[in-house]
């Protein structure tokens, strides 16, 4: 598995496949609104009780409406990294069927 160019060709080449085989769904929930949602989530909530304070009165509102902003950027992120992904894999597949 040499032969492909970038860093990303050979981790699709040889991760992806056993990724891909657990599903879409799982991918966007674990690696998406999980990882990068509560990693966001848990970022802006330090960089905000910092700002704030922890006895702002309106830290708790700030908070509630951060976790569903996160919530959806991480499933943003994570549709968005499959389907460029999956792009990325059907091109190497392609590339590997028309190698003599």
């Amino acid at each position: 598995m040499s032969g492909y160019g970038s860093r990303t060709e050979r981790w699709v080449a040889t991760r992806w496949p056993a990724i891909r085989a657990r599903g879409m769904w799982r991918f966007v929930l674990v690696r998406g609104v999980a990882l990068w949602g509560g990693l966001m989530l848990a970022f802006m909530a330090i960089v905000v009780t910092l700002q704030l304070g922890p006895s702002h009165p309106r830290l708790p509102l700030v908070l509630a409406i951060a976790v569903p902003l996160c919530a959806l950027g991480g499933l943003a992120w994570g549709l968005l990294t499959w389907i460029f992904t999956e792009r990325i894999f059907h091109a190497i597949q392609q590339q590997k069927n028309t190698l003599p």
